[in-house]
Formats: C-alpha cells, sequence, structure tokens
C-alpha cells in the first residue's frame, strides 16, 4: 500500500509549479464566506447549520473552490500571494486550500469542488456505505471527522463494534450518536490500529491533522480515503483515495 505524505511546503511547490506553467501566478483569488444556512442541511446535526464551520468559497478565473474551516477570513490578491502564505494558521490554510481547488477546478483536473446541499450529504452515506463494502467488505472502519449522514448510514450498516467515529468538536465528544459514541480525534493513533480503513474530512488538511493521519495510516497498514469537497485538490495532487460523489 502506497500512502503519500506530505508536508506544506512541499505541498505549496508542487501548486506553483502548476500556476507558473499554466501562468496563473498573476491571475485574482477572491475567497468570501458563505454560511450553512445556504445550504439548507437537513439536520442541526451538521456543523455548517449550527454555524460551528462555515465554508470559504474561492474563485480563480472561472474555477471555484470551496473548504470547510472554523477560522474564516475572506481574501483578496493574487494566486502568487496566496502561495507566499506562511501556512501557520487555520484561515491562511482554508484560503490556500480553497485556492488550490479552484486552481485545479480552473483547469479540469478535478470536479465537484462545491459542496452539496439540502438532503445530499444524506445520500452522499449511502454511496459511502456501497463504496466501503465493494472494496473491501465489512471491516472495520474509522470514520474521523463527524458528518452525520455518513455516520448514520455506517452505523446502521456496521454496527458499533464495527464502526468508530472521531472528531475534534468539543460539542460532540463523548456523545452517542446513532448507537455510537463519538471519540476524542487525539485518540486516532488508538483508534487506526483497530481499524482497515479509514474514511479522514478533507478538513484535516485545514486543521493540518492531516500529514499525522497518513503517517499513522502508513504505519499501521490502514487504507486512508479523503472525503468532502476540501480534500478535491490535495487529494489530486497527492495521488490520494477519495470520495466525494
Amino acid at each position: 500500500m502506497v500512502v503519500y505524505v506530505y508536508d506544506l511546503n512541499s505541498l505549496k511547490g508542487m501548486v506553483f509549479k502548476i500556476a507558473e506553467r499554466e501562468r496563473l501566478l498573476n491571475y485574482e483569488v477572491k475567497c468570501s464566506i458563505l454560511t450553512g444556512k445556504l445550504m439548507q442541511l437537513p439536520s442541526g446535526e451538521y456543523l455548517a447549520a449550527r454555524g460551528r464551520e462555515v465554508i470559504v468559497h474561492c474563485e480563480v478565473n472561472g474555477g471555484f473552490g470551496q473548504v470547510f474551516t472554523d477560522s474564516p477570513r475572506e481574501f483578496k490578491g493574487s494566486v502568487r500571494e496566496v502561495l507566499e502564505f506562511e501556512l501557520d494558521s487555520n484561515w491562511k490554510r482554508a484560503v490556500f486550500f480553497a485556492s488550490l481547488n479552484a486552481i485545479l477546478h480552473k483547469l479540469k483536473l478535478v470536479d465537484r469542488t462545491i459542496h452539496c446541499v439540502r438532503d445530499e450529504p444524506e445520500k452522499c452515506g449511502e454511496l459511502m456505505l456501497q463504496h466501503l463494502t465493494s472494496k473491501f467488505g465489512r471491516v472495520k472502519v474509522v470514520h474521523i471527522g463527524y458528518q452525520p449522514g455518513h455516520v448514520k448510514v455506517l452505523a446502521e450498516a456496521l454496527g458499533s463494534e464495527n464502526l468508530y467515529v472521531t472528531d475534534l468538536d468539543y460539542e460532540n465528544i463523548g456523545k452517542v450518536k446513532f448507537g455510537v459514541k463519538i471519540l476524542d480525534g487525539e485518540l486516532n493513533d488508538q483508534v487506526l490500529r483497530k481499524v482497515k480503513v479509514a474514511y479522514i474530512t478533507g478538513s484535516a488538511a485545514v486543521n493540518n491533522t492531516l500529514p499525522q493521519l497518513l503517517n499513522l495510516c502508513r504505519e499501521y497498514g490502514v487504507k486512508p480515503i479523503i472525503y468532502g469537497v476540501t480534500g478535491r485538490g490535495i487529494s489530486k495532487l497527492l495521488n490520494l483515495e477519495e470520495l466525494c460523489p
């Protein structure tokens, strides 16, 4: 199994080469903030519906990219300016990864860079289960990042003995959702020792926990799969398997 591990500086270098080759460095980047209300999500279980996270929406000359973050800021500048960021905070990483998604969308290297709405996140759970069972069978799984549409379907199909869910949001940690206790993301090391497959939120790139998670997956022989619009660009660059139906 090959798992591509990265650091932020090398990732910036990869994006810079693409932008330079395609003559995008001087193109304008415009990032705005979208609230969960616009998505009309089916329940208050979603962080975006509760306002705990918002979407940073980025446009680069007809390319669109979005990421989730709990530290949003609007931004207007050039691609070059974004790639000169020191990626030392969540808001800078949010702008960077949203810009990355928009750049690759403009170049037609990725699609589906706009988050789904209404009941579509619920349907995504069914597709995740189909993906899991068709490729791996009913193995032990960890879902990193609480997404209720996913967890509900996985819990019903796999049971609490085969499904772990971890999260970093203090409002979720310790609560039982669909029969599964939400564990602290600080326990990911312990949990990854017990599973065969890890569905990892793309938001882990923004909060910078993804490099460690990929390292742990490689160490313990776990198959990592990145889910959600946030991870579209980085999955493409690092050749990571992703799921964002």
